[in-house]
C-alpha cells in the first residue's frame, strides 16, 4: 500500500488472460510468489511469470550443498575440540585436511574446488551460509538448480585460480567464491532482464495523474540492493587482508574471481526472458572472457616460480 491512497504494487499481468487470480494457483506456486516477486521478479505477464516461477523441480543445489558444508564443518570441529586449535567463533580450521587449498600442494586439483567446504570459525560458516541461502534459493526459484549449480560451483573454482595468482603462499578455505558468484549472477540478470524487471502500480483514488506510466521498472532498485552489497564486502575484505596480521587473511582474490565468475557466466548460462540479439552476442563474449580466465591462470599455476617449494609427501 501507497500511504492512504489505497495504491498497491504487483507484478504486471495480462489483464485478458484471466488466470492471475493467486486463487487459482497450484499452493506451490502460491508459496513461491512472494518472494519472486520481492526479489527476482523477471516477467512480462503474469503467464510468463508463473511459467518461470514455480518448485518443480524445487531448489535442491542450495540447499544440499549448504548442509553437506555444514556437515563437514561440525564433522572437523568435533575433532578438533580436543587440540590446541580449537574451533571458535573466528578461528578453528584442519590445517592438514585434504580439503584445503594449499599453494604447497597445487598439483593436487581437487583442492581448487573442496576448499569450499572448510570454513575457519563459526562466524565464517554462519556468514557465507546465510548469504549463499538467502541469493541462492530466490535464484533457483527461476533459473532451476542446475544452472545455479554451474555459476556457483564455477565461481568456487574461479575464486581459488584467481587466488592463487594474487597470493602465492596462502592457503585459502571457505565458500566466499560461490556465495558471491551468486551475488555477480544477479547483476548479470539485471542487465540481460532489465526491461521484463517490472511492477505494475494500481491505485483505487485518483493520486495519480491517468497519462503516468504505472509500470515501474525495478531493476535500479535491484541494482541499488546487489551494488552496495558487494562492494561493501570487497571493501571488508581489503580492509581486513590488508589490517590483519595473522598469517590467514581475508582473501581477496577469491571474493573477486566469484563475483567476475557469477557476472561472466550468469549470461550465457541463467534464464533470459526476452532474449536480443545483442545479449546472445553478450553471452558469447563473456563466456570466452571466462574460459580464457580459467586458462590463463591454469598456465600461470603450472610455470609460475615464486610459488613455496611444492610439497609431495
Amino acid at each position: 500500500m501507497c500511504g492512504g491512497c489505497g495504491c498497491r504494487c504487483k507484478d504486471v499481468v495480462d489483464a485478458e488472460s484471466g488466470d492471475g487470480s493467486s486463487k487459482e494457483l497450484h499452493p506451490c506456486k502460491r508459496c513461491m510468489l512472494t518472494p519472486c516477486v520481492t526479489y527476482v521478479c523477471i516477467g512480462v505477464s503474469k503467464s510468463d511469470y508463473l511459467k518461470h516461477c514455480n518448485c518443480y523441480p524445487p531448489a535442491i543445489f542450495i540447499p544440499a550443498i549448504t548442509i553437506v558444508q555444514i556437515a563437514i564443518f561440525a564433522a572437523y570441529a568435533v575433532e578438533l575440540a580436543g587440540t590446541s586449535t580449537p574451533v571458535t567463533a573466528t578461528t578453528g580450521y584442519p590445517r592438514d585436511s585434504p580439503l584445503v587449498y594449499l599453494p604447497t600442494r597445487r598439483y593436487e586439483a581437487w583442492r581448487y574446488l573442496t576448499y569450499m567446504f572448510i570454513h575457519q570459525g563459526y562466524e565464517h560458516l554462519i556468514g557465507n551460509m546465510l548469504l549463499q541461502l538467502f541469493v541462492g534459493l530466490s535464484l533457483e526459484m527461476i533459473h532451476k538448480w542446475w544452472r545455479v549449480m554451474i555459476v556457483y560451483l564455477c565461481g568456487i573454482i574461479a575464486g581459488s585460480l584467481l587466488h592463487s595468482m594474487v597470493e602465492h603462499d596462502l592457503a585459502l578455505v571457505g565458500a566466499s567464491a560461490g556465495s558471491f558468484a551468486l551475488v555477480g549472477a544477479h547483476l548479470a540478470v539485471v542487465i540481460t532482464n532489465w526491461n521484463q524487471m517490472r511492477v505494475r502500480c494500481e491505485c483505487s483514488c485518483k493520486c495519480l495523474p491517468r497519462n503516468i506510466d504505472r509500470n515501474l521498472s525495478t531493476a535500479p532498485i535491484r541494482l541499488v540492493v546487489v551494488l552496495p552489497l558487494v562492494l561493501h564486502e570487497i571493501g571488508r575484505a581489503i580492509y581486513k587482508h590488508v589490517a590483519s596480521e595473522e598469517d590467514w587473511r581475508i582473501a581477496v582474490g577469491a571474493h573477486i574471481g566469484g563475483v567476475l565468475a557469477g557476472v561472466l557466466l550468469g549470461v550465457p548460462v541463467l534464464k533470459n526472458m526476452v532474449e536480443h540479439p545483442w545479449e546472445t552476442t553478450l553471452g558469447i563474449v563473456t563466456a570466452v572472457v571466462f574460459l580464457l580466465f580459467v586458462a590463463a591462470a591454469v598456465l600461470f599455476n603450472g610455470f609460475y616460480n615464486g610459488y613455496p617449494p611444492t610439497d609431495w609427501s
